[in-house]
């Protein structure tokens, strides 16, 4: 029964080092997920301060070729500022929506990980108390068959005692 009992534990043990393994594992994955997202939202941010940089140049540059040409461009380089305005504006919203798409997306996968790490231990704990139940009940049945084992050693000591005393009886009254 001890054995049974030791090897109940060390299967416990092992169980408990296999989820807290697991459970690392999974926060570990979870740091390296959140990592590279934050390494895409850096990524992002400087593409955006790139992309304002660089429509800020190209905004100057057109200015000036516009003072440049004032006289017979004047109207065709406005024109085609406000086009080219607009056509940033337009990526980067669009950029932006993308990257809140993304975002959203990573927030419902955080989720569902979270849930899922969540039920992996809830179903931990549950089995756990099952074992500790199986455990209990293994140890009462011990108890009850120690317990029968001891009336049956003073039984068969009580007969054997009465055994003998008939036999003393015998013996002295054959004396």
């Amino acid at each position: 029964m001890e054995l049974a009992l030791e090897k109940a534990k060390e299967e416990q043990e092992e169980w408990e080092q296999q989820m807290e393994l697991a459970m690392e594992k999974a926060r570990d994955e979870q740091e390296e997920r959140d990592q590279q997202a934050e390494l895409e939202l850096e990524k992002w941010k400087d593409e955006q301060e790139e992309l304002s940089e660089q429509m800020g140049l190209a905004m100057e540059l057109a200015i000036e070729k516009a003072r440049d040409e004032q006289e017979e461009w004047g109207k065709q380089m406005e024109l085609a500022l406000e086009l080219a305005m607009e056509k940033a504006r337009d990526e980067q919203e669009e950029w932006g929506k993308q990257m809140e798409l993304a975002l959203e997306k990573w927030k419902d996968e955080q989720e569902e990980r979270d849930q899922q790490a969540e039920l992996a231990l809830e179903k931990w704990k549950d089995e756990q108390e099952e074992r500790d139940q199986q455990a209990e009940l293994a140890l009462e049945k011990w108890k009850d068959e120690q317990e029968e084992l001891s009336e049956q050693m003073g039984l068969s000591l009580e007969l054997e005692m009465e055994n003998a005393r008939e036999e003393q009886e015998e013996w002295e009254q054959q004396m």
